[in-house]
């Protein structure tokens, strides 16, 4: 809930105050003499809103550029440790196996695959626990990263994450840049294009990083699994809003049938006071009348 408003509320700043930017730099809002001081406030005041994000996100993503080029290092080392060891290729070779090699032949843990037999860990017991380590602390910064193949999605690919880190670490780098620029040079005398340049890069940077972390979801994700899982999903809904029509239903013919007792409980106690009401006048009408005599 809180999240959710300071998330709106950074958004609708960086709305409102971009629009009267670029309002004061068109021309369409003028306040004279005062014109470029006034630009000058509302770009500070964005490149603060800016920061936020950039600079406050930078010591985080230095740790994961850290764990980053670790899990790079491991992965090229596996590749050319298994290419002049002669063993075959990985069927994935963004998913390092994590098991170990036998004590002798092939590994036996798949005889039925045999690709799967050769898919085993080149590293040392330390390295493969160092991987693990890294890997493992990258996932709980990023979860668009998978190191290992899951249910619905393959293993991210080595490259484009290193291409989304260097991206945004050139993100906060130019962020601090644009602060330093923008705050420690006089505005009167500053290039109003060393601040535009700055930012344009810096947006491209952060944008092409999404659109990064974006492909590669499309690319590793097991499309038929996901269409499978929504399909399940969407049959136990449906069972589930039959289920409740169902019961919906006969709660409906219970009420019914219930009301239909109740009416014949009520019509037969009526018909029964009535038939009680009728023994009693004739019985009050018989002793009314006096005797009939014998003779005439």
């Amino acid at each position: 809930m809180t999240l959710g408003f300071l998330v709106t509320l950074y958004a609708t700043l960086i709305t409102l105050f971009g629009l009267a930017w670029v309002l004061f730099l068109i021309g369409w809002i003028n306040v004279g003499g005062r014109q470029i001081y006034v630009v000058h406030i509302i770009d500070s005041v964005l490149v603060a809103l800016f920061a936020v994000v950039g600079d406050g996100l930078a010591p985080f993503r230095a740790i994961d550029t850290y764990h980053m080029i670790y899990i790079a290092h491991y992965h090229h080392y596996t590749w050319s440790r298994r290419k002049k060891d002669m063993l075959p290729n990985l069927r994935d070779h963004n998913d390092l196996p994590a098991n170990n090699a036998p004590m002798a032949g092939r590994n036996g843990a798949d005889p039925e695959d045999p690709e799967k037999q050769w898919e085993f860990t080149v590293l040392t017991p330390k390295q493969q626990a160092k991987l693990e380590h890294h890997q493992a602390k990258f996932c709980k910064s990023h979860s668009f990263y998978k190191p290992h193949e899951t249910d619905t999605h393959h293993a991210f690919p080595l490259r484009l994450l290193v291409a989304i880190v260097v991206l945004l670490d050139c993100h906060s780098l130019l962020q601090i840049s644009l602060g330093a620029v923008t705050w420690g040079w006089y505005y009167k005398i500053r290039p109003f294009a060393v601040t535009t340049v700055i930012l344009c890069c810096s947006i491209t940077c952060n944008a092409a990083a999404g659109l990064l972390i974006t492909i590669g979801d499309h690319r590793t994700r097991k499309k038929d699994v996901l269409e499978r899982m929504n399909r399940q999903e969407l049959t136990e809904e449906a069972m589930h809003h039959i289920e409740k029509k169902r019961d919906k239903e006969s709660e409906s013919e219970r009420e019914d049938v219930e009301e239909g007792s109740k009416k014949g409980r009520t019509s037969l106690q009526l018909h029964r006071h009535r038939q009680s009401e009728e023994k009693g006048t004739n019985r009050q009408s018989s002793k009314e009348e006096p005797p009939q005599s014998a003779y005439p």
